[in-house]
């Protein structure tokens, strides 16, 4: 299955960690790695059901995603949400042998 991707790289991370995360962003960025990071967003999520938007950010949008896994990552309902949403993709990804 052939799907129109528009970022290479989504991350996923929680508040605490965004300091180390900014850092990793802007070097993407340098290296012309089109990356979702909310920051770079502002104005395309100024507005929108974030609830659905980056369910189909992270499970539609991106091709790959970097989950920037701490000890709050697991406690957070958005990056809770995140997760979900990279699983349901793996799933409807997956090809599962018939019979």
């Amino acid at each position: 299955m052939t799907r129109a991707v528009e970022f290479e790289i989504a991350l996923s991370f929680v508040g605490e960690d965004r300091a180390y995360v900014d850092q990793v962003a802007n070097l993407l960025r340098d290296y012309g790695v089109k990356v979702f990071y909310d920051r770079f967003e502002e104005a395309t999520l100024w507005g929108k059901d974030l609830y659905d938007y980056l369910s189909d950010v992270y499970q539609n949008k991106a091709l790959y995603t970097i989950i920037f896994i701490s000890e709050s990552y697991a406690s957070k309902l958005w990056t809770n949400h995140e997760r979900r949403a990279m699983q349901a993709r793996a799933f409807q990804e997956r090809t599962f042998p018939s019979g």
